[in-house]
């Protein structure tokens, strides 16, 4: 069947998506990627994906399992691209100086947690610098930053625009690259048992 929904609702789904496909693919313009080029990617393979399955779901009748592998497989390039970006960011972010911090963006997360991203001014190669980092700290450390004044960064001497507070692999990197794993070995063992 058509895993237990309405072939018209699935279609009208698949189309939306389609439609929110083209415009995320017109908006991911390199100008437009900024330190994020890996999760603009992981994104536009989510919103594909997605609207494959959707479309698998509205117009292929027991298409139910690889409904299922399409979506599982979407997510995880999503997790995989977070974790590539941090990862990357440890690479090119090699030039330490000391910067004047300025307060955080705090964002909260659909489960309601509140992630940190440090926001700081500082100076490089004579040229002044004032942004958000796209590393997110904890609260503790947000703490310490606001009490220190100012604190280390690690910038792209590419692109010093792009800071990170920490080199090292967070928790929430290695969180995000076991779920991919997961769900690609998920994706992986309904196919072969479909």
């Amino acid at each position: 069947g058509c895993v237990g929904f309405d072939l018209g609702t699935l279609a009208v789904f698949s189309l939306a998506a389609l439609f929110f496909d083209a415009v995320a693919v017109m908006a991911a313009r390199p100008e437009n990627r900024g330190d994020a080029s890996f999760v603009f990617a992981g994104a536009i393979a989510m919103a594909v994906g997605f609207t494959l399955a959707f479309a698998l779901a509205a117009f292929v009748p027991g298409s139910d399992s690889y409904v299922a592998v399409v979506a599982i497989t979407a997510l995880s390039v999503l997790f995989a691209c977070i974790a590539a970006n941090n990862v990357r960011a440890i690479f090119t972010c090699r030039i330490k100086i000391e910067a004047e911090y300025c307060g955080c963006e705090e964002v909260t997360t659909t489960h309601g947690a509140k992630l940190y991203y440090p926001v700081c001014a500082y100076e490089f190669r004579g040229k002044s610098y004032c942004g958000g980092s796209f590393q997110s700290i904890g609260a503790r450390r947000a703490q310490r930053m606001a009490e220190a004044g100012t604190w280390p960064i690690h910038l792209d001497p590419q692109d010093p625009a792009v800071f990170i507070t920490r080199r090292s692999i967070s928790l929430g990197t290695l969180v995000v690259a076991v779920m991919s794993v997961a769900g690609f070995c998920a994706a992986l063992y309904i196919l072969v048992a479909a």
